[in-house]
C-alpha cells in the first residue's frame, strides 16, 4: 500500500474542494514523466474510496527522435498497473508553422484537442493533468515578467470546467522523492533542461537565483497565489455575475453526475436561474430537485449539486437544562447558572470555538428552549426595537434550506394570561438586549453564561 498519509494536508484540501467526486471516470494526461506517474498513483490511491474509473492517455508530439522509448515505457506502465491506455500521434511542427505559433503553444493546443476528443468519445467525466506547485510558481513569475493584472497572478486554476489538477499543491522535489522511495522509474524529458523556452529559462536560470535569497521562495509565492485566489473568490461571491450558456449548464450538470433529466426540466431550471444574457442573479436562494436523490442549490449567485437530505421535523421545543450540553443539528448550546460551575465543567472540554454570552441579571428565566424559526419571529435588539428574524437570516445570506437548522433560543415565562415568550438569541448571528456577547477572558464572575458553538468550529 502506498504511503499517501504523509500528504494528509494536501489530501484534506483536495477532498474539501471536491474536485473529485464519487463515480468519476477520469482520463489522465500521461507523459510518463514524474508528475503524471505521481498523479496516477494518487488517483489510484483514492480509487476505491471514490469508486473511480481511471485511464491513461499519451500524446506523441513527434518532436524527439527517441520517442519509441517513451512509448515503450507508457505501454509497460499501463500493463503493469492494469490501466487502459490511449495513444494519439500529432504533428506539432506542422501545426506550429501553419498557425504561426510557438512549438510550446502548438504542442499544448494539439495535446488538449486530442484529450478532448477521447474525453467526449469515451464518456469520461474529468481530464486530470499533472501540473504541480512548481508549475504554478513558474506561471506566476512568467505572467509577472510579461505584465498582467491581479487576476493574471491567480496562477493555474485547480479546476477549469471538466479539467482538474489534483497535484497542484505538491512540490516537484516531493514528487521526485516519493517516486524514488518506491524505486519507480519515470521519463526525463531532456528538453526541459534547454533554455530556449521562457519557462525553461525561469526554471533553470531564475529559480536557482531565488533559492539563494530564500530557499523556501516557492512556498512563499504559492501562499501569495492562494491568498489572491481566496480574495478573488470572496469578491466573486459578493458581486457574482456567472455567465453560462444553456449548453454549458447541461455540461455542468453532467459533470456533477446528473444524467437522467429531461431537456424540458433543464430548460425550466435554466430559465428560473439565468436571465436572457446567461447571468445568474446574485440575490436569493432556491432549490431544484434533479431526480436520483440530487438537488441543485442556487445560493446567492453560486450553484452546487448536493445529495438530498432526509427531512427532519424540528417543529418542537427542546428544553435547555442548566449545565448540560444540548445539540441542535451541528450546534452545541450550554447554559451555565454561574461562573464557578462553568469554570469547573466547561474548561475541561476541547478547544472548539464557542461564542459566550452573559445573561443580564434582571432577566427572569422561566424555561429556556431551542426551536426552529416561525413565521413572524422577532428579536428585541439593543436599541429596544424588534427586528424580523427572517430579514436577519436573509441579510446574512443564509439559504432557505439552511434556515430551519438555525437554532432560535427563546425564554418562556408563565403569566396569568398565557406564556410570555422572548427570543434571546438567533444562533451566533443576533442576540437580544438581554444578552451581552463577551470574549472568553472577559466573562463576569457573577453572571449566568450562555454558550453556543459549531461542532465543526465554524
Amino acid at each position: 500500500m502506498l504511503d499517501f498519509k504523509r500528504f494528509s494536508k494536501q489530501l484534506k484540501n483536495l477532498k474539501r474542494e471536491e474536485i473529485i467526486k464519487k463515480n468519476d471516470k477520469i482520463l489522465i494526461a500521461f507523459s510518463g514523466g514524474p508528475d503524471s506517474v505521481f498523479l496516477f498513483y494518487l488517483l489510484n490511491y483514492l480509487k476505491s474510496e471514490y469508486n473511480l474509473e481511471l485511464a491513461l492517455m499519451y500524446v506523441n508530439h513527434n518532436l524527439r527522435s527517441d520517442v519509441d522509448n517513451d512509448l515503450n515505457f507508457v505501454k509497460d506502465f499501463s500493463k503493469k498497473n492494469d490501466v487502459k491506455l490511449y495513444i494519439e500521434s500529432v504533428d506539432v511542427n506542422n501545426h506550429s508553422k501553419k498557425m504561426k505559433k510557438s512549438i510550446e503553444l502548438a504542442a499544448r493546443e494539439l495535446r488538449y484537442e486530442a484529450l478532448e476528443k477521447v474525453f467526449q468519445k469515451e464518456g469520461f467525466t474529468k481530464i486530470a493533468t499533472g501540473h504541480n506547485l512548481d508549475d504554478n510558481v513558474e506561471t506566476f513569475i512568467f505572467r509577472l515578467l510579461r505584465g498582467t493584472s491581479i487576476r493574471g497572478l491567480k496562477g493555474i486554476p485547480r479546476v477549469r470546467e471538466h479539467i482538474i489538477r489534483p497535484i497542484l499543491q505538491f512540490e516537484k522535489k516531493i514528487i521526485i522523492n516519493f517516486l524514488e522511495e518506491l524505486n519507480q522509474k519515470f521519463i526525463i524529458d531532456y528538453t526541459n533542461n534547454e533554455i530556449d523556452y521562457t519557462r525553461n529559462f525561469i526554471r533553470n536560470e531564475v529559480f536557482p537565483k531565488f533559492i539563494q535569497v530564500n530557499p523556501r521562495f516557492k512556498d512563499k509565492i504559492n501562499n501569495l497565489i492562494l491568498e489572491i485566489n481566496d480574495r478573488d473568490e470572496d469578491v466573486r461571491v459578493q458581486n457574482i455575475e456567472v455567465n453560462m450558456s444553456k449548453d454549458k449548464f447541461v455540461r455542468y450538470l453532467e459533470n456533477e453526475g446528473v444524467k437522467e433529466i429531461s431537456r424540458d426540466k433543464i430548460d425550466k431550471i435554466y430559465d428560473n436561474i439565468f436571465n436572457e444574457n446567461g447571468l445568474i442573479d446574485s440575490k436569493g436562494s432556491k432549490e431544484f430537485y434533479l431526480g436520483n436523490g440530487k438537488i441543485l442549490q442556487k445560493k446567492y449567485g453560486q450553484l452546487k449539486v448536493v445529495e438530498k437530505e432526509e427531512k427532519k421535523d424540528y417543529n418542537i421545543e427542546v428544553i435547555i437544562k442548566k449545565n448540560q450540553s444540548v445539540e441542535w443539528y451541528n450546534y452545541e448550546i450550554i447554559l451555565y447558572e454561574n461562573f464557578e460551575i462553568f469554570e469547573k465543567e466547561f474548561l475541561k472540554k476541547n478547544n472548539q470555538e464557542y461564542n459566550y454570552y452573559e445573561i443580564e441579571s434582571d432577566l427572569e428565566i422561566g424555561k429556556l428552549v431551542i426551536r426552529s424559526r416561525k413565521a413572524g419571529d422577532t428579536i428585541l435588539g439593543k436599541n429596544s426595537e424588534h427586528q424580523k428574524i427572517k430579514k436577519i437570516l436573509i441579510d446574512e445570506k443564509i439559504p432557505k434550506w439552511e434556515r430551519d437548522k438555525i437554532p432560535i433560543i427563546e425564554n418562556i415565562n408563565d403569566v396569568e394570561d398565557g406564556d410570555k415568550r422572548e427570543i434571546l438569541l438567533v444562533s451566533n448571528i443576533k442576540s437580544s438586549k438581554f444578552l451581552k456577547k463577551v470574549e472568553f477572558n472577559m466573562l463576569g464572575k457573577e453572571k449566568r453564561i450562555l454558550i453556543i458553538g459549531r461542532k465543526d468550529g465554524r
